[in-house]
């Protein structure tokens, strides 16, 4: 995966540093509810420039939640319960692919592209499962999703357009600010828009009797055996994900 995103990050650079039309290159840093951003920025032409970059926000941020209800044996939802504490952080890795329109001779521009890479929102781990758990779990296709010493590691995800493993999420915005003008070296913008993430998901890592492993969708049915009363929580709140509001600010200096 790493290698996928280092790929993904020279390929979106590429595309920056090579259009024909390209008169100036800016690189520029960024943080918002998108992430931490490295990007860069080309003019072409007086009305558009086109920016690419990685965003990323693994670890940054995150809740503690003590008291999570789990069955205290897997696969039985009705039995007893135990109550272990659950760490959510933000977890978002994806490459960035966005062109700027500005209508006037101003700095005012609208905003059209994609956020492209890992489909990951948010990454859950509960601890302290009891031992039970550390061997027996819950099967996805053939898949056994259970923790590791007492700690099992979910991820809400969001794949847009895309597919469970790439994500295509169209962006549109408008914002205030270039990344390039004439007669300075340093530049700030900021943006405002939003992600379409189509409906969210969660998935896990599961491992066959053989060893291989592979990351697999946790439908609602599956996660209401894990945390009883799941569904509802779903129903009310996970549909506000379906697109993911952006505001991120921008500091860019010129490099030619």
């Amino acid at each position: 995966m790493r290698t996928k995103r280092l790929l993904l990050f020279l390929l979106l650079a590429l595309a920056c540093v090579l259009p024909a039309r390209a008169q100036k290159l800016a690189l520029g840093a960024g943080a918002g509810t998108d992430g931490i951003s490295v990007e860069l920025a080309a003019a072409l032409g007086g009305h558009v420039q086109l920016r690419t970059g990685y965003g990323f926000s693994t670890g940054l941020l995150g809740v503690n939640v003590p008291n999570i209800s789990v069955p205290e044996h897997p696969g039985n939802p009705s039995g007893a319960t135990v109550a272990v504490p659950m760490t959510v952080k933000l977890g978002i890795n994806e490459g960035r692919l966005l062109f700027d329109f500005f209508p006037g001779s101003g700095d005012f521009h609208l905003t059209v592209g994609a956020h492209l890479g890992s489909p990951t929102l948010v990454r859950g781990t509960l601890k302290g499962l009891p031992s039970d758990y550390n061997t027996a779990g819950l099967y996805v296709d053939g898949y056994l999703v259970k923790a590791t010493g007492g700690v099992l590691e979910a991820s809400l995800c969001g794949k847009g357009l895309g597919s469970g493993s790439f994500a295509v999420k169209p962006y549109a915005g408008v914002g205030y600010g270039r990344a390039l003008k004439k007669n300075s070296r340093v530049f700030f913008s900021v943006d405002l828009g939003a992600q379409y993430q189509g409906k969210p998901f969660f998935q896990a890592q599961g491992e066959t009797v053989t060893g291989r492993k592979k990351t697999v969708p946790l439908s609602d049915d599956v996660l209401e055996n894990l945390i009883p009363g799941y569904s509802g929580y779903a129903e009310q709140y996970l549909g506000w994900l379906v697109v993911w509001p952006t505001l991120s600010a921008h500091l860019y200096v010129k490099l030619f």
